[in-house]
This record gives C-alpha cells, sequence and structure tokens, in this order.
C-alpha cells in the first residue's frame, strides 16, 4: 500500500483552508469591534466626552481595550478553527489508509467520519467574559481618566450606569449572539470545506491506485480538467432548466391574459 504522498498533500491544503477561515473570522471580529466601538463612543459623546486634545487619552484607552478583545475573541476561535483542523487532517489521511486497503483486498471501504460538533454553550460562554472584561476594564479606565481630567461626579456616575445599563441590556446578549454565531458558522464552513478536501483526496487515492494497477502515469491535469468539465455539465444543465421553467411560466402568463 502507498500513500502516494496523499498524506503530506491533505495536511498541506488543510492548512491553506484554515488560513483562509482564520482570516476570515478576523475580518468578522473586526465588524463585531466595530459595533462596541460606535457604542462606546456614543456613550461618552451623550456625556459630553468628546474626542478632543482633552480627552484623547479616554479614546486612546477604548482602542487600546478594544485591540485586546479582538485579540482574545480572534485566538480563542483561531484555537477552535486549528483544533477541528488537526482532527480532520487526522481522519483524513486515516481514511486514505483504510481507502487504499479497501482497493488491495477488494473489500468494501467504509468512510470514518468523526462527528464534528459545535459546543455552543461553551463557545458563548468565553465570548460572554471576553466581552464583560473588556467593559470592565474599560469602564475601570475611563472613570479613573475622568476623575484625573476634573470631571464632576455627576458625569462620571452617568457614565457608569450607561456602561453598566448596556452591558446588562439585552443588547448586550444580542452582541455576544453575533459573535458566537460567527464564530461557529466559521467552523461550519471550515469543517465542510475540509470534508470536500478529504473526498475529493480519497477519491485521487483510488484513481492514482488503478493507474499503478494499470501500469499507466496519473495525470493530476487531466482529472482536473475532468472535475471541470463536469461541473460545467452541470452548470449547463441547470440553465437548461432555468430557461425552460422561464419558458413555461411565459406561456402560462400568455394564456392567462
Amino acid at each position: 500500500m502507498q500513500l502516494y504522498n496523499l498524506d503530506t498533500k491533505i495536511t498541506d491544503r488543510s492548512y491553506q483552508i484554515l488560513d483562509s477561515h482564520i482570516k476570515e473570522q478576523k475580518e468578522l471580529d473586526n465588524i463585531r469591534i466595530g459595533e462596541i466601538r460606535v457604542k462606546c463612543r456614543d456613550i461618552l459623546e451623550k456625556n459630553g466626552i468628546f474626542e478632543d486634545r482633552k480627552n484623547g487619552i479616554v479614546y486612546q484607552n477604548m482602542e487600546n481595550e478594544l485591540k485586546k478583545l479582538e485579540e482574545n475573541i480572534s485566538y480563542f476561535n483561531g484555537l477552535n478553527l486549528e483544533e477541528l483542523t488537526r482532527n480532520k487532517i487526522d481522519t483524513g489521511i486515516e481514511n486514505i489508509t483504510v481507502k487504499l486497503d479497501s482497493l488491495e483486498q477488494n473489500s468494501d471501504f467504509s468512510y470514518l467520519s468523526d462527528e464534528y460538533t459545535v459546543n455552543r454553550a461553551y463557545t458563548e460562554n468565553n465570548i460572554r467574559n471576553y466581552l464583560f472584561n473588556y467593559f470592565d476594564n474599560y469602564k475601570a479606565n475611563t472613570v479613573d481618566l475622568l476623575i484625573k481630567g476634573g470631571y464632576s461626579q455627576n458625569t462620571i456616575d452617568n457614565i457608569e450606569n450607561d456602561i453598566l445599563e448596556y452591558v446588562t441590556s439585552k443588547n448586550s446578549d444580542i452582541l455576544t449572539e453575533k459573535f458566537t454565531q460567527d464564530g461557529i458558522k466559521n467552523m461550519n464552513s471550515l469543517n465542510d470545506s475540509l470534508e470536500e478536501l478529504s473526498n475529493s483526496i480519497i477519491k485521487e487515492a483510488e484513481v492514482r491506485f488503478n493507474c499503478q494497477v494499470n501500469g499507466t502515469v496519473y495525470d493530476e491535469l487531466k482529472e482536473k480538467r475532468k472535475v471541470v468539465m463536469q461541473k460545467a455539465k452541470k452548470l449547463e444543465d441547470l440553465m437548461y432548466q432555468i430557461n425552460s421553467l422561464e419558458s413555461k411560466a411565459n406561456e402560462i402568463s400568455g394564456s392567462a391574459i
């Protein structure tokens, strides 16, 4: 039995797919961080704390805390994505081995699945803690800076109350849900992409095995062209069905008139 370097191939391509999903996750996290930024600025401006020379340090502190929050959430999501990828690579290599064994022994092939599921409660709890810690640090640092800046206790109390009100409101739960859902959707997308890759590598293993048995040379470009042609044929069939439906719809519409 030979792996034909398919173990290396599935590993390399899996990490390429992982990199694209980590990049996408960071983009999603950045969008949500932007929503928090808007809310925090609104609280400050509502209470007369604008981004000027006097209060620049307050806004800079906010940006520093937001950066920490984004790094923490992205790191957490990245670890989950990496763990999924490692598990899929291990399972993928095992499937290649099992496939080649079944071909050599002329026996049935049983696809091994790791039955991937997301622990939603675990993810949501971690995100909630990250957000709580952010707002807690943001509140404490902002109050400290405003005291040093000579602001009235009334202004400081109002800002504290506004921050606490948001953290304990339904809006905070919605924000937690957005972060959680973003991460889960990206995990599911990564899982699907790695499953698709695994199946394509298994098919390649079979083609390579048959080429070896028949004494022919495996042509990867030929196989890629074949896949492209198959997809083009499916697209052509789909367009034909759509045109047929549109034609029938027009006939019905004309008959009704």
